[in-house]
């Protein structure tokens, strides 16, 4: 028999023989909705995250588009947000352009408290910077967002800001300089204001609800909910040109524009499978060294964005000019949101999943990492320790009502233990060792990993003449 009818013979009879391989699937049409679920999940990892951020907010604070959550102290663990820093409240706005243009107003850099932080789109890539670091670079400026298509005339005295989505999402901090305190930083920030273009000549006061004063739900559902916020999400906005294979493979698991997401039993099934294993890719590309971190020193386990992610992040849009690279996207924002347009500006954040022996980090243990007496941060530094579960802070008790100690900062230092060269050991483990209670975090015996974040980094942090000690697990 030759090995052209051999071949044939081989499709005629077993679909998925190849080279004497015979397909391993009975059900077709499940391994087909499992395959796809599971592409659909990575691909809309940051959408349906921001989108969860956005209607937890609507639910647990009762704010509507355009007002604000503007925290009167830094976030706890009641507050489950990815990431979250503990040491500057947060000031969280977010917008829907269906009814047209709708304007920020950042105020001026003030005496003594300025505005940081990034506007993104409902895939969460970065559109505008604000403040300082930002476009208007500390002068202030009415940002006019635009919605997809917008051609009319851009009045007089605004920054315009095009979309090609309708939803748009911002988080800031209120952060005291020269001196400032806390609350000046607070009072400052409500200078900020939100109102639709179409009220500019008499905008109404901007609404500000105080973010601290509830439990706030953000974090990705990994459960039934995701197909749904997803097909909600493809009904309303725009399909962009990179998208339309993926929108093809989605009508395949019952997700179409214009038609109603029914999923019958079998392709739940098929579907809540497709959701756990992944969500296990996405924990795996986590964890593994030089996917998503790369050693930020040789050698080190403290990590920052891997060169691949670096090499494609594009501000981290994930779109170059011949891929969409959506692993590396999921890789991100899996575990973190509200990405800058420019990195390294007024912070840079160390990452450590893993003791100095290369192993991950055990809840039940304890570990200590020495920080060095000078640190290259203006500002200041902190040491949070965050779940590695549902990568928010750790929660000792049911997170609505947990209020324990989540990081260390600079500021804690003077009621810190020190070593006599100015060092301080910071401990992570469920108990505090003897004498170390005001340096330690606990860890509630959950697995967990750390982010450093270094304010106003310094020439020795990017030209690595300065080096952060592995942390140790403690015998």
């Amino acid at each position: 028999m030759s090995a052209l009818r051999g071949a044939g013979l081989c499709i005629a009879l077993s679909i998925g023989c190849v080279g004497g391989a015979k397909s391993q699937a009975t059900d077709l049409e499940s391994q087909l909705a499992y395959q796809r679920g599971i592409e659909a999940v990575i691909w809309s990892m940051p959408a349906i995250s921001i989108r969860e951020f956005q209607e937890a907010a609507f639910k647990d604070y009762g704010i509507t588009w355009n007002d604000v959550v503007l925290f009167s102290k830094p976030a706890i663990p009641k507050q489950e947000l990815l990431t979250a820093n503990n040491q500057v409240p947060y000031v969280l706005t977010m917008l829907n352009l269906r009814q047209g243009p709708v304007v920020v107003e950042i105020p001026p850099e003030g005496a003594k408290a300025q505005l940081f932080g990034s506007f993104v789109d409902n895939w969460q890539a970065p559109i505008v910077d604000v403040g300082p670091s930002g476009e208007d670079e500390g002068r202030g400026a009415k940002y006019l967002f635009l919605p997809p298509g917008y051609s009319e005339p851009i009045p007089d005295g605004y920054l315009p800001v095009r979309m090609e989505g309708y939803v748009v999402a911002g988080a800031l901090r209120p952060v005291p300089a020269n001196g400032g305190t806390a609350e000046e930083a607070h009072a400052y920030a409500q200078e900020m204001k939100v109102y639709s273009l179409a009220d500019a000549p008499a905008p109404k006061p901007t609404r500000f609800v105080d973010g601290y004063a509830k439990p706030y739900h953000s974090l990705p559902a990994y459960d039934a909910s995701w197909f749904h916020e997803l097909a909600a999400m493809v009904n309303e906005e725009p399909v962009r040109e990179r998208d339309k294979v993926m929108m093809g493979m989605l009508a395949s698991i019952g997700i179409e524009r214009g038609k109603p997401f029914k999923p019958d039993a079998k392709m739940q099934k098929a579907l809540d499978a497709a959701l756990v294993d992944a969500r296990r890719i996405m924990q795996n590309y986590f964890e593994t060294p030089n996917r998503a971190l790369s050693p930020w020193w040789p050698g080190s386990q403290w990590g920052g964005p891997s060169l691949g992610t670096i090499r494609v992040a594009n501000g981290f849009t994930f779109e170059t000019d011949d891929a969409l690279w959506i692993d590396a996207r999921a890789g991100l924002f899996y575990w973190a949101t509200f990405a800058p347009k420019k990195l390294g500006g007024g912070t840079f954040y160390l990452m450590d999943l893993r003791d100095s022996a290369g192993q991950l980090f055990d809840g039940q243990a304890t570990y200590r990492l020495r920080v060095p007496a000078v640190v290259p941060a203006k500002d200041f530094w902190s040491a949070i320790v965050y779940d590695m579960d549902s990568k928010a802070f750790v929660c000792a008790g049911p997170c609505d009502t947990a209020d324990n100690v989540v990081g260390l900062s600079s500021f804690d230092k003077p009621a810190m233990k020190q070593n006599s060269d100015g060092s301080v050991d910071l401990y992570f483990g469920p108990k505090a060792p003897p004498g170390f209670e005001k340096n330690w975090v606990p860890t509630a015996g959950r697995s967990f990993f750390l982010i450093f974040r270094l304010y106003g980094p310094e020439k020795a942090l990017f030209d690595k003449s300065w080096k952060m000690p592995d942390v140790e697990k403690v015998p």
